[in-house]
């Protein structure tokens, strides 16, 4: 009996396993960075260029794994067939074409009514699009003529789509077409973002490398690495918003529901996180880290190499996620890396480094100014937590993170704590 209750808790105290391995990531982002590195005195190549390179070396490791190791395709959640389950019907993937080209069209006509995306900030983004358009015309038709014969559910999301758009008939199930338009705008919101901003920080992190290599350890090799810490992160969240595909077990499950969680997870991004921090919630003073402790250089050191480890661990926590990145969207529990400690360490990392960084109770103005800027950067923490308590209550839909979050609540960083202290 004694023998039976142990095997029972032995079983219940495994993690959860991952949807994919951090080992895996930890292979991509390597040859994301070898790529970078190797590219870095290109002249032919800019930052954008630089960045979509390397992003593409991180898919074809990642991706090379998941086919051909984990053979991902064959897990029920893909809802494929590793045998032809049917044949194929060229009206089925035409009618899928169609209904791919329709959401591309509404993405594009919303980009053009938009002003946001009329100006130079996006021209990355554009670049990219006019450079991945071919394949896509290319390939897609070969994908969806797979799918076809592969998927076990015949009428999926497009093929539904397809038809309420093409003969007006209303599908007995709306969740399908749903999920997926809702998983389109979260790529058409994100994936611009990712991409400008990726090709941004290429420059940066090309800049501050020569800079920290020129340089005996200082804040240059701090910058370097604050750089280097946001292009892992910004890499696999690019890459994360370009593989939802269903062959690669990296397809949308499920999205928000709720337009809170919508809300508290836009609101953080452009262009609205620039109106609201600028007038409501500008937490950022006359003085920064760096300056508050230049007299005081070990400190200095010490406290810069905390902040480095704060947004190594952010990264890494990106990083766990191999292909599946997304906002707003679930496309597998992950369970590996940082998230064995803990179910959001992305954003417990971050929102610590911005008071380490920003200092916002140092101010040379007066306590009522440290004051105002304190309380602004609690409602910025406040945010967040809005935003890991609706992903939690989205993402408890799923059997897999009901029992991965009863797992961190026995066995997480916080629970073993309290165990230490109580």
């Amino acid at each position: 009996m004694n023998s039976t209750f142990d095997t029972v808790a032995h079983v219940h105290d495994t993690r959860p396993r991952s949807a994919t391995p951090f080992s895996v990531g930890l292979l991509g982002i390597a040859a994301g960075l070898l790529t970078l590195w190797l590219l870095r005195d290109s002249t032919a190549l800019d930052g954008a260029a630089r960045s979509t390179v390397a992003c593409l070396a991180i898919i074809a490791t990642i991706a090379t794994y998941e086919l051909f190791v984990a053979r991902v395709y064959l897990r029920p959640s893909a809802g494929l067939t590793s045998r032809a389950a049917r044949p194929l019907s060229l009206a089925r993937v035409t009618a899928r074409l169609a209904a791919l080209t329709s959401v591309y069209a509404g993405i594009g006509m919303l980009y053009w009514l938009l002003p946001e995306y009329h100006g130079a900030f996006y021209n990355p983004f554009w670049s990219l699009i006019r450079t991945l358009a071919p394949y896509v015309v290319v390939v897609a038709p070969f994908y969806f003529a797979w799918m076809d014969r592969h998927q076990r559910e015949t009428d999926d999301a497009y093929l539904l789509w397809a038809r309420l758009l093409f003969r007006g008939e209303r599908p007995a199930n709306w969740r399908p077409v749903r999920e997926m338009l809702a998983g389109w705008m979260v790529k058409a919101f994100f994936l611009p973002l990712m991409i400008v901003y990726l090709s941004t920080n290429a420059d940066h992190l090309n800049a501050s490398l020569t800079i920290a290599l020129n340089a005996p350890f200082s804040l240059a090799s701090f910058r370097f690495m604050y750089d280097l810490s946001f292009a892992m992160d910004l890499m696999f969240g690019t890459v994360g918003y370009l593989c939802t595909l269903r062959i690669l077990d990296s397809h949308v499950r499920s999205a928000e529901p709720t337009a809170l969680g919508w809300l508290v997870a836009l609101i953080c991004y452009q262009p609205f996180w620039s109106l609201i921090s600028n007038q409501y919630l500008h937490y950022e003073g006359s003085m920064f880290w760096d300056n508050w402790l230049i007299s005081v250089p070990v400190l200095r050191v010490i406290w810069g190499t905390v902040v480095i480890a704060l947004l190594t661990c952010y990264a890494l926590a990106t990083i766990s996620f191999g292909l599946r990145f997304s906002n707003l969207t679930n496309r597998g529990i992950v369970t590996s890396g940082p998230y064995r400690f803990t179910k959001h360490p992305a954003y417990i990392a971050k929102n610590l480094s911005y008071w380490m960084v920003a200092v916002p109770f140092i101010e040379p103005l007066g306590w009522r100014v440290a004051l105002t800027h304190c309380f602004a950067l609690a409602a910025v923490n406040m945010l967040y937590f809005l935003r890991a308590k609706t992903e939690e209550r989205h993402l408890m839909n799923d059997p897999d993170y009901r029992a991965y979050a009863e797992w961190i609540a026995k066995n997480g960083l916080f629970a073993r704590l309290s165990r230490v202290f109580n």
